[in-house]
């Protein structure tokens, strides 16, 4: 059973069918032997026959309602996180004690509460806090019911959440039915990183034709430490042994077996509707039950539990009929000169060698995809006229064959025209229910073509038609340029312990303080050494902290030391490190953090006093002023001393807060008092909605007509905001709404993570409203304000209006008064394009294609094919100021390799028709193979503004509008 929140196409948990892992049980003696031996060295611990007149409550509670709740009783999601349309309850008309058998009985009736009404009864029992265990088997005689959209379930959840969120500490599904497939039966085990970077590996076994599911059966697991099997009536059909769990704060995987380590309690439900099998139809019949004989746990009682062992990654043999790789890599058409399939309709195949281009039409993705060389070298264009309503509305996708026990990296340059972000995976089609390989991975595009790369293990079956998905919808209409696309085998290459390490997300600096991560030993990251001493340092999976037992320590400190490499540390920054000691006997220890070759101590040596009890250990220090070091080193000696070191949980916090403002937008939000109408905003109103946005009297306008069914039916928004990891943001506004409601303001990416979230009541008086948040990574962000469905609803027809929205680096100084000159930026082009922009057309002024580079301190404007309009392709720079009344001159240097004529306009860009007001004519000029200086002198004439724009027009100019480059030089305006 599963407990994500899985609402995409890519995220559906419909278990793969492509596995089938026996056929009826073999009737033979010696199956019989060895069944009466695998079950004769177990012994009983617990057990439930259902033998009284009423299930026992010291032994069972119940899950009760449609909804996952937070501590608070708020609601998270519906339907378990699986479309589930059942109501559980604790009642004993859905579970019931009948002649020696627990019944769980689905209903259909309809039951109200404070969420909602659903159509069924039925009920989930579990053993959370009454009983759990680590290891053994359980063993379960049931009897399931059958009919589409019913989805009986016995399967396991930790006691607690030792590893994160689901599925990080796992999930073991002993079995779980299709109501609609009664011959087959399944078992899985969830891991890997809380959702929605959740795994799943599993198998199906088909039961003979004549014992469907709704015969008596016995479903039995036997679990043990690095190593699952599954049984149905005695016959072994699977065994699992490869897994992983990631907690979201670390840097490497908890050390194997690691989430299947730990307390899990039992979970039997009979559930209606949901993703696993669909919802139900006429033929189901209701009401339908699961019945349970018994259910038996055991303990191995003749032997010992085996040692784990860890899965070793060993080369990947591929299938004779797979895509075998080609110079090491496994895409084909890496220079795409094979014709790209274009999938445009529901159903429509996928080419299977080559490079695919997928609209879903469903899901509003419309664009085109061209082949464009850049940089010398071929690059997949896509132009996006309709980003649609997810990530996946419109994909590049080409097949790959991965192998099980594989690692692999993906790797591929790509840019776009200005900040987006992308997101990229691997996965299974629609035949393993999309079932994803890697994690959903995104990515901040920018201007400039970049390198990027992630990697991930194939840890399910062997797939020669996996999915290298570049999703590139649902985020804005900026063009993706994507090229030297690579998946390579990387199975059983090292990983670089001592490389630059970036702060962890939950801003430590140190990898695996915690003793739990990377191989069985635990000491992943960490570099322990011996001098004149004798000791050893080893971690316990019981205690999971380091144990440094000393026999001789030595003539000085140093001479047992632990360290870790690659720190980062910035300069100007105050740090605190913590650590949890003790030692057998009291004694000293030292600690320091020292320069990447160690001769530079950044924090002075440390003493540190350690006494027989488990302490907590801080001390403070300063990075010097001018001195950064991203490869620093932290060090601790155990040396000089006698007395074994017990050692846990370190942390190295920056406490301060001073980043690199030069590279960092102050004011990352435009627009915001709406002078310039909806320009940089954008809006979104689903179906179930009716509202219309507009901008009057500089505030911006929602008329509400109908909220819709969710909050997100409204959207009034603007994306595309870059925002640094460790800053600390401030945004502030004013709303109001005619009717009083509550309304949600969120900060999130591309895959909804948020950064900030806030619920406001508006009353119809205009209020200020002011947030803090830190950005924990890097992101391309958008602000949203949700005006849909909320806890008024339905609220009516009403307006909401909103202003003055400011987004800016908290403390960053005011927002500079205009100067009295324009202020063009980089006109020199010393520092390459920064500064500058090009566009390359739209569907109505047609694309052109291209590339903006700097060479030689030249813009260099590569023109490889002109759009329709005079503006396609354009170069600009805006945040310029004119004033009403002065006078400027533009200069500028320009040539061409071919003649060609260049528009030249200075005025303010629209949001609306007419788009443009033109502060200076129409400049033609006519460029040679000869670098020409040009200069234009103008009055403004409209009124004071500071967001001025200078566009170079480099489109289809009646007769003179060859393709070709395009130098320009020396931008200057001067007021007069």
């Amino acid at each position: 059973m599963k407990k994500t929140l899985a609402i995409l196409l890519s995220t559906m948990l419909i278990l793969p069918s492509t596995s089938f892992a026996g056929t009826a049980v073999k009737e033979n003696a010696a199956l019989k032997q060895d069944t009466k031996q695998n079950k004769s060295e177990w012994s009983l611990v617990w057990s439930d026959e259902f033998s009284g007149p009423e299930i026992d409550r010291s032994k069972w509670t119940y899950d009760i309602g449609n909804w996952i709740v937070d501590e608070d009783g708020n609601g998270i999601t519906n339907g378990w996180g699986n479309n589930e349309k059942e109501y559980y309850t604790d009642s004993s008309e859905n579970a019931f004690i009948d002649d020696g058998k627990l019944v769980i009985k689905a209903k259909k009736e309809q039951v109200t509460d404070q969420f909602g009404t659903y159509d069924y009864t039925s009920a989930k029992l579990k053993t959370k806090g009454l009983f759990s265990k680590k290891y053994g088997r359980y063993e379960i005689k049931a009897k399931l019911p059958t009919g589409k959209g019913l989805w009986p379930a016995i399967w396991m959840l930790p006691e607690e959440d030792k590893y994160g969120t689901w599925a990080a500490s796992g999930e073991i599904d002993i079995v779980e039915a299709w109501g609609s497939r009664p011959h087959t039966v399944a078992g899985t085990i969830h891991y890997g990183e809380g959702w929605p970077n959740n795994k799943y590996t599993g198998k199906e076994y088909e039961l003979p034709k004549s014992r469907g599911i709704d015969k008596w059966h016995t479903y039995a697991l036997e679990w043990e430490p690095g190593e699952l099997r599954w049984y149905v009536d005695g016959e072994l059909y699977q065994t699992q042994n490869k897994w992983y769990s990631k907690g979201t704060d670390n840097a490497a995987n908890f050390s194997y077996p690691a989430p299947f380590d730990q307390e899990f309690y039992l979970v039997m439900n009979l559930a209606v509707g949901g993703w696993f099998d669909g919802e139900v139809d006429e033929t189901t019949k209701f009401p339908s039950q699961m019945e349970v004989d018994y259910v038996r746990v055991y303990d191995l009682k003749k032997r010992d539990y085996r040692e784990p062992v860890e899965p070793v990654s060993g080369p990947v043999v591929l299938p004779e009929n797979a895509k075998q790789p080609v110079d090491g890599n496994l895409i084909y058409d890496q220079n795409y000169e094979e014709q790209i399939t274009v999938v445009d309709e529901p159903g429509e195949a996928l080419n299977s060698t080559y490079w695919n281009f997928v609209k879903l039409p469903e899901f509003g993705g419309a664009g085109s995809l061209e082949v464009e060389e850049v940089e010398g070298k071929n690059f997949a264009r896509t132009d996006i006229s309709n980003p649609g309503t997810q990530l996946y509305s419109l994909q590049m996708i080409q097949n790959i064959s991965l192998g099980n026990g594989g690692k692999y990296k993906v790797s591929f340059d790509a840019k776009s025209t200005a900040d987006r972000s992308m997101m990229v995976k691997v996965g299974a089609g629609s035949d393993r229910g999309w079932v994803k390989y890697s994690n959903e991975e995104s990515f901040k595009l920018t201007s400039d073509v970049q390198r990027y790369e992630f990697t991930f293990d194939m840890l399910n079956e062997t797939d020669i038609e996996s999915r290298l998905e570049f999703n590139l919808g649902g985020n804005g209409t900026n063009p993706v340029w994507i090229g030297n696309v690579r998946v390579e085998d990387i199975t059983g290459a090292p990983v670089d312990e001592d490389g630059p390490k970036q702060p962890l997300p939950d801003g430590n600096h140190v990898y695996n303080g915690t003793f739990d991560q990377g191989g069985m030993d635990r000491l992943m990251f960490w570099n322990f050494s011996v001098g004149d001493a004798a000791a050893a340092a080893s971690v316990s999976e019981n205690t999971r902290e380091l144990h440094v037992a000393i026999e001789d320590g030595g003539s000085h400190p140093e001479a047992v030391q632990l360290e870790q490499k690659g720190i980062n540390l910035l300069k100007g920054n105050d740090y605190r490190l913590s650590f949890k000691a003790r030692a057998d006997e009291a004694r000293t220890i030292q600690t320091v953090l020292l320069g990447k070759d160690g001769t530079v101590d950044y924090s002075g040596i440390k003493t540190i006093e350690l006494t027989s009890n488990m302490e907590e250990k801080t001390f403070e220090f300063t990075m010097p002023e001018d001195v950064s070091d991203p490869e620093a080193q932290l060090v601790f000696n155990f040396g000089g001393g006698d007395g074994d070191v017990y050692f846990d949980d370190v942390v190295l916090l920056k406490t301060s807060n001073i980043p690199d403002y030069e590279n960092i937008d102050l004011y990352p939000l435009k627009n915001g008092d709406f002078t310039d109408g909806l320009s940089s905003w954008g809006n979104y109103v689903h179906f179930d909605a009716n509202a219309e946005i507009t901008s009057a009297n500089g505030e911006a306008k929602v008329a509400i007509a109908n909220e819709g069914n969710e909050t997100w039916s409204v959207q009034f928004m603007q994306g595309e905001l870059s925002l640094s990891k460790d800053v600390v943001y401030e945004l502030s506004f004013e709303a109001r709404s005619t009717v009083e409601r509550y309304i949600e303001a969120t900060v999130e990416n591309a895959q909804y993570t948020r950064f900030l979230s806030e619920t406001l009541q508006l009353t119809d008086q205009m209020q200020q409203y002011t947030y803090e948040f830190e950005m924990s990574a890097d992101e391309i962000v958008s602000f949203k304000m949700l005006l849909g469905k909320n806890a008024s609803s339905p609220v009516g027809v009403h307006d909401v209006f909103i202003d003055n929205v400011v987004l800016k680096v908290k403390d960053a100084p005011s927002e500079e008064e205009p100067v009295s000159t324009p202020g063009i930026d980089n006109g020199t082009f010393s520092d390459g394009t920064t500064d500058w922009t090009a566009w390359w057309g739209d569907q109505w002024s047609g694309y052109a294609g291209g590339e903006m580079t700097a060479v030689n301190e030249e813009l260099k404007v590569a023109i490889s094919q002109v759009g329709g309009a005079s503006y396609s392709p354009q170069v600009f720079q805006k945040g310029l100021l004119f004033e009403n009344g002065a006078s400027y001159t533009v200069t500028f240097e320009a040539r061409a390799d071919v003649p060609r004529k260049m528009n030249v306009n200075i005025g303010k860009e629209l949001s609306f028709d007419p788009w443009f007001i033109y502060y200076m004519p129409t400049k033609i000029v006519d460029l040679t193979s000869e670098m020409k200086t040009y200069s234009y002198t103008f009055v403004m004439n409209e009124a004071t503004y500071a967001d001025g724009k200078i566009v170079f027009e480099l489109g289809n100019i009646l007769d003179g509008n060859a393709a070709t480059n395009v130098y320009l030089d020396n931008v200057r305006i001067t007021k007069n």
